[in-house]
């Protein structure tokens, strides 16, 4: 049984600014980390390689706790913390929800030849040997997406692609009408909890074009709004709450002291006695 003083410096060591700095530290390295690979191989690899390892999970965990630690040492707290303690608690949320996200988001491909309508998309995976993206396990939307038109703009007067578009009809059993939209790069299609995006293309041998969507799923997203929020709030209060609440709740007032009683020594006729 770990003793008092062993807990002590468990909870000492959790909720110390030295950690907080050597974790700091650890953690923009590791994000260096991933943006090497994500610009040397893709962004499918980053997510891969680093973000849905059991060792980032674990450095977001100790974190975590370290900030726990460091607002649980301030207790009690006075009024003009407020928006300290609120932003520590929107840097939580948003840490629960990217590991939520990299935990439990899927991310995968589909192929759709022009005219055809698809509804199974391939989960990536990545290929240790050459640290590239590839399909892997097949999943099944709950909906249909049929590509009405694919089209490669370009600059007047160049061979220089100015945006790729997808158009395509949504097929849901759940709706009696079609849902028509145009995915372009960065304009995705949200539906259903799905993001889906343009990613490439293929030429097919029959002459047609195929396009590539991203199709993702990011069931933090909600916390991530959540704790984002919470992180202004929290900065409004520490830049433009606090100073007022320090004047109104002065945390150094001087508390009233009982008066003492008057001995005989300090009576001005003791020495009279």
């Amino acid at each position: 049984m770990p003793t008092s003083r062993t807990l002590d410096r468990i909870w000492l060591f959790f909720a110390s600014v030295k950690v907080t700095i050597v974790l700091l530290v650890l953690l923009a390295i590791v994000m260096s980390v991933g943006t090497y690979v994500e610009t040397a191989y893709s962004n499918g690899a980053a997510r891969v390689l680093v973000y849905r390892t059991w060792w980032f999970d674990g450095l977001v965990a100790l974190l975590a706790l370290n900030l726990i630690g460091c607002t649980l040492r301030r207790a009690p707290y006075k009024p003009h913390q407020a928006g300290w303690i609120t932003t520590h608690i929107a840097l939580l949320l948003i840490m629960a929800a990217s590991v939520i996200t990299h935990r439990f988001g899927l991310h995968g491909q589909m192929m759709i030849p022009e005219g055809d309508a698809a509804n199974v998309y391939a989960l990536e995976q990545i290929d240790r040997k050459t640290l590239e993206i590839v399909n892997g396990e097949t999943r099944q939307l709950p909906f249909s997406l049929q590509l009405k038109k694919f089209d490669q703009l370009k600059y007047p007067g160049t061979e220089m692609t100015r945006m790729f578009r997808s158009r395509v009809d949504v097929w849901d059993p759940a709706r009696t009408d079609t849902v028509h939209y145009d995915i372009v790069l960065n304009h995705p299609l949200v539906y259903d909890g799905y993001k889906i995006s343009q990613a490439s293309f293929v030429d097919l041998p029959d002459g047609r074009r195929a396009t590539v969507l991203g199709i993702a799923t990011d069931p933090g997203i909600i916390l991530m709004y959540f704790g984002g929020g919470l992180l202004v709030l929290g900065m409004a209060g520490i830049f433009y709450l606090k100073p007022y609440l320090k004047r109104r709740f002065p945390p150094n007032a001087a508390r009233p002291q009982a008066p003492q009683r008057e001995t005989a020594a300090s009576s001005p006729d003791a020495s009279n006695i």
